[in-house]
């Protein structure tokens, strides 16, 4: 992590609720960039790539998709599709690295203890690169701050574990950062693995969207691991 500027973009997936029979788990999403590599360029040929398919200013949104809600209701699954896809050029082409933590509410007692756990592990994570994020100037973090507890972990635990070369950054809309829209998709596609890992079934619009869990893993998940860490 040799660079001036290190930007990550922090976004989650699940509800700090418990018991929640409908979301076994929770997942904090970090997606890590370098300030210094220039991605205005492939962003300009995401954008121009999703206006060829009659999309302006559009704000990606992975578990929308998948699923045909909000903003992708009328849209079939071979055109979802094709979206997605201009969405994984994007990933392959840019350098970026990615981390997600991860909580199974099945062994936990109550929604406090979902937010220890959270900061537990994103304070090991942090210990574990504390090296090389010493020698970064400047760490910019972008959360919208969706939920109020992960805004409270992200700002005590940063402060706390870096001092004063971490900044928060304010007014984060997802549809201004297309690494945020990054963090979304890695978020989506964690809980997905996360799941299948656990012997859990996929859901039926993710049979439907991405054929089963061989097609998810050898098309969609192979794509992105290589810049896990």
């Amino acid at each position: 992590m040799a660079m001036d500027t290190l930007s990550i973009f922090v976004d989650e997936s699940g509800r700090f609720q418990h018991p929640d029979n409908d979301s076994r788990f929770y997942i904090l999403g970090m997606v890590f960039h370098d300030q210094d590599s220039d991605i205005s360029a492939l962003v300009a040929d995401l954008e121009r790539s999703e206006s060829e398919l009659g999309l302006e200013n559009h704000c990606f949104h992975a578990g929308p998709l998948i699923r045909k809600e909000k903003g992708y209701e009328i849209l079939s699954r071979s055109f979802r599709g094709r979206i997605l896809s201009r969405m994984m050029a994007f990933v392959s082409r840019v350098d970026f690295r990615y981390h997600c933590l991860s909580v199974d509410k099945k062994f936990i007692d109550s929604a406090a203890q979902i937010v220890e756990h959270l900061r537990a592990a994103l304070l090991a994570f942090i210990d574990s690169h504390r090296d090389s994020l010493a020698t970064i100037a400047h760490i910019k973090v972008y959360y919208d701050c969706g939920q109020s507890p992960v805004t409270n972990i992200l700002q005590k635990t940063f402060v706390d574990a870096l001092g004063p070369s971490v900044e928060f950054k304010q007014g984060v809309r997802p549809s201004r950062y297309r690494l945020f829209q990054v963090a979304d998709l890695v978020c989506t596609l964690h809980l997905i693995e996360l799941r299948l890992a656990y012997g859990m079934p996929m859901t039926q619009s993710e049979i439907r969207f991405f054929g089963g869990p061989r097609d998810f893993k050898r098309n969609i998940l192979r794509k992105i691991k290589g810049k896990e860490i």
